[in-house]
């Protein structure tokens, strides 16, 4: 091994390696300036069309909404250049959430500082520009001409589907260029294998544990390898934690002032339909399994759990005709900004149990408890990949999720949850 990891040859794969990446990066490069290329020839078009003018000599109004348009794609390009090579989460859905956000922020500064800008010119643009970002994000996603080394011992543990897999028969690089290795504890503790991925680390050869390769490929943990020390690794940092609460504050009041009307009348719907009170209050297990009250929309008759807490079913009896309508499209979950305003709950993070369920499911599933080191949430990474948990086995495949969310607690992250979560109050998914 020795003689093989300084060879010649072991130079030469090194330097197809770096080749193959530069190329790779140099074609998103291209990409991006192609896509803006795209994207001013469309604010010519739409120039020439609204003011018959090219957008150079068109009114002040045309170039700084065309300028502010291409500013905004120009910084969510090159932060989509920074983070393609993660491959812990779906580039096109972070790219988006970032696009509006910049996008909000250009149209009130626009308004704030009375610059001139054009309604008309930006409701054209401002659509077409978004296609074209995520046309950019989705092949920018595509990960298939990733060429990873696997030592061959691991390729039953791997998904063919998740990439294109270079066996390993021994500690060195393979004949064809690979751009990663992946590798286990197993190969860890191989004394034959560390001259080899020293070798790596030394040469800039991408070294990937295979259960942190696989948990970014299936947004979930594996519980049977998870220990307590995989959470103490990654600890969020208190301005994050900052930066989130404030967040939550904000919007969960600025909802709740936006949303108070149609809340009220959901409310009235819901009497009108049952007896009962139409908020329904239960108690759920918070920050550090501290119980508190958290307040829905009453989606079922007012007797659902006269015989104990339970589980919602698909097809659910107990839910009401309203209720089966605020479930589809998560209006039951509104009063819940009122939890997030007082701390009970954060807009991101895993959804709160019941506590009569608790001591059963820590029971079946002992990590349970250990989604309580954070806040809970409205919407979670659980509840957009997965859904509804029915029962118990779904509720130990739900913690994956949530230990994954916690493990990598992040802002790109939420953004992705974000995102997947506006999709999914537009399709209902999960809904029981």
């Amino acid at each position: 091994m020795h003689t093989h990891a300084f060879s010649s040859d072991m130079s030469e794969q090194v330097k197809r390696i770096r080749q193959r990446t530069s190329r790779r990066y140099l074609a998103n490069v291209v990409r991006m300036l192609l896509s803006l290329s795209c994207l001013i020839g469309i604010q010519i078009a739409v120039s020439l069309f609204l003011e018959d003018q090219h957008l150079l000599g068109a009114p002040d109004t045309i170039r700084m909404s065309a300028l502010v348009i291409t500013g905004i794609s120009l910084i969510t390009y090159l932060f989509a250049l920074r983070i393609f090579r993660w491959t812990r989460f779906r580039t096109g859905e972070q790219l988006l959430f970032v696009w509006l956000i910049l996008g909000l922020f250009g149209t009130l500064s626009l308004m704030l500082f009375r610059l001139p800008y054009s309604v008309t010119f930006l409701g054209l643009v401002y659509p077409t520009a978004t296609v074209i970002l995520l046309l950019f994000g989705k092949s920018l996603s595509k990960r298939s001409s990733m060429r990873i080394g696997v030592p061959a011992q691991l390729f039953p543990q791997l998904d063919s589907r998740a990439g294109a897999f270079v066996s390993m028969e021994s500690a060195s690089l393979p004949e064809d260029t690979i751009d990663a290795v992946v590798v286990s504890d197993e190969q860890l503790a191989d004394s034959s294998w560390t001259p080899f991925l020293s070798w790596c680390a030394l040469n800039a050869v991408p070294v990937i544990m295979l259960h942190d390769y696989v948990e970014a490929q299936t947004g979930r943990v594996d519980l049977e390898n998870f220990t307590f020390n995989d959470l103490l690794r990654v600890r969020s940092s208190d301005a994050h934690l900052f930066v989130k609460r404030s967040f939550d504050m904000i919007f969960s009041l600025a909802f709740l002032l936006s949303f108070g009307i149609p809340m009220i009348l959901v409310a009235v719907l819901i009497k009108l339909e049952t007896t009962g009170p139409a908020i329904f209050v239960q108690q759920r297990a918070g920050l550090g399994g501290a119980s508190f009250a958290m307040y829905k929309f009453r989606s079922m008759v007012a007797n659902a759990e006269s015989e104990g807490a339970q589980f919602a079913s698909m097809g659910d009896k107990r839910v009401t005709h309203i209720g089966k309508f605020i479930r589809k499209y998560r209006i039951d979950e509104l009063p819940q900004l009122y939890n997030v305003l007082r701390g009970d709950m954060s807009l991101i993070g895993p959804r709160p149990e019941q506590m009569e369920l608790l001591e059963e499911l820590i029971e079946k599933v002992p990590l349970f408890p250990l989604r309580h080191s954070v806040r809970p949430g409205i919407t979670g990474w659980a509840q957009v990949c997965q859904g509804y948990a029915s029962d118990i086995d779904s509720s130990s495949k739900k913690i994956s999720y949530d230990l994954f969310y916690i493990k990598n607690l992040s802002f790109l992250l939420d953004m992705t949850i974000i995102m997947r979560t506006i999709r999914i109050l537009l399709t209902g998914f999960g809904s029981r």
